[in-house]
Order: C-alpha cells, then sequence, then structure tokens
C-alpha cells in the first residue's frame, strides 16, 4: 500500500492544494487520464488543484493502491489500521480483491446464453466475432434479453461506463454499436472508445423518454462536463439535452413503452 499517496490524497479532504503539494499525485493523474480518457483533475503548476469529478478521481485512487478507496474516511482507516486484518477489512487490500479480479476481465452475453466473463486468453475464441453491442448500464446488460429483439447483433458487451483497459481494447478492433446513458457523461462515453467503427443505438421514440422522463437534477450535475465539439453521430442526443435541460438513464428505455 502506497501510504505516501494517500497521505497526499488526504490533502483534498479539506483544502485544494497548490500542486507542489501533490505534483506526484497530479503527474500519475494526468497519465490515468489520457490512458482511460476521461477528466476528473484540474491541475496547473503554480495553482491549486481542483477534483472535477469525484467519482472517477476515487477510481483513480483505487486503480493506483490496488485496493478499494471511495472516501476520505476510508483512507483514514485505512493508515491507521494497526495490524493486517485491518488492513484488509478497510482496504480489501488481499489476493481475492474481488475489484482487481473484475478489472482483467471482459463480460460478455452472447443472445439467448448466460455472462461469461472472459480473460485475455480467452478472448481469441471471438475472434471472427466482428459486431458487438456496448452497453453502459449493469441492470441494462443483466435485462438485455428482454428487449433482444431491439438489436440485430448476437453479442453484447459490458462497459461499466468508461470500462477497463482489457475491455476497451477488445472492442478497439470490432465494429461497436453503443447502447450508453442518454446523457453528458454517456456522450463522453461514447467519443471515447477506439473502435474500427461504432455508432450510438438511439431508439426511434428517443425524443418523447426527453419529454417523459427527463432528468433535470442529474442534467445540472453534468452540466459542467458538456464538451464544446462532438461528432455528429453524438449532435442529436446533445441537442436533445440541451433543448430539455435534461438527461435520460439508459435503464429506463424500453422498460417504460
Amino acid at each position: 500500500m502506497n501510504k505516501t499517496f494517500l497521505k497526499q490524497v488526504l490533502l483534498f479532504e479539506n483544502d485544494t492544494p497548490t500542486y507542489s503539494k501533490v505534483k506526484d499525485l497530479c503527474q500519475k493523474a494526468m497519465a490515468y487520464q489520457d490512458e482511460n480518457h476521461f477528466y476528473f483533475l484540474q491541475a496547473k503548476r503554480g495553482e491549486k488543484v481542483l477534483i472535477k469529478d469525484r467519482e472517477h478521481f476515487f477510481r483513480f485512487v483505487s486503480d493506483t493502491v490496488g485496493a478499494k478507496v471511495d472516501s476520505f474516511r476510508n483512507i483514514h482507516d485505512i493508515l491507521n489500521a494497526t495490524n493486517r486484518s485491518e488492513n484488509i477489512k478497510f482496504s480489501k487490500d488481499s489476493k481475492t480483491n474481488i475489484v482487481k479480479i473484475f478489472d482483467n476481465v471482459v463480460a460478455i452475453k452472447k443472445r439467448g446464453e448466460v455472462i461469461r466473463l472472459y480473460q485475455d486468453f480467452e478472448l481469441e475464441g471471438l475472434d471472427e466475432e466482428k459486431r458487438f453491442i456496448a452497453i453502459e448500464n449493469g441492470e441494462s446488460f443483466l435485462h438485455v434479453e428482454q428487449y433482444v429483439d431491439k438489436f440485430d447483433e448476437e453479442y453484447f458487451v459490458y462497459i461499466a461506463g468508461y470500462g477497463n483497459t482489457l475491455t476497451r481494447s477488445f472492442l478497439k478492433t470490432k465494429e461497436v454499436i453503443f447502447f450508453v446513458d442518454y446523457d453528458i457523461e454517456g456522450m463522453n462515453i461514447y467519443e471515447s472508445f477506439e473502435c474500427v467503427s461504432k455508432a450510438l443505438h438511439i431508439p426511434k421514440e428517443i425524443k418523447s423518454y426527453f419529454q417523459r422522463y427527463g432528468n433535470v437534477i442529474l442534467y445540472k450535475k453534468q452540466r459542467a462536463r458538456l464538451r464544446e465539439n462532438y461528432s455528429n453521430d453524438v449532435i442529436p442526443i446533445i441537442e436533445l439535452i440541451k433543448e430539455y435541460s435534461a438527461v435520460v438513464e439508459q435503464e429506463i428505455i424500453y422498460e417504460t413503452h
């Protein structure tokens, strides 16, 4: 466990530290943001460093120290642990760490079959399969058989947001249809993926979802993440988001009509 790194993280608990005080953390964060294609930390030399996305910030912290860390309180518990059993209790840092296991697999479901977790070497068995549906939301992925008739493809991949490194690498070689949240973060997720070809899955009645089920509170939380430019695929959704000042969560799609 990198205690020096965690102590730098704690400097954000009640303050906005300057770059010089958290230089090592900032350098790690910049590399992590570039690799994973999402933005959570504003850091410039000589200025105060700001957390722009708390959820992704703690995801970065967890991946850096190799343990589940989701709050400053959690870090205090880890640093104050007096023995190995306490350390495992607070940090989940053990050889059976379930978080790290799932960071190294791709969750794939074939139409009509159960979900399977593929390790890197097992993905070779899917080399001949070119087209996949990428699903952001876990609930939607688990219940895909309920609306499978909306798609022509046979295979579905769970991306859980921005996806882990193995999932992103796998989809880079595929033709992918993305079924994601129709919100700002969902559009940013779509833009972050590299594929042989990609497109957004947009229901024909998408406008009615914005009219009837638009989430204004979530829109307000996300609007700072709205980019100046988006690809042509994304623009129709961005226009609806702006028109209604609201967003639509994926799990509502095909469950309310």
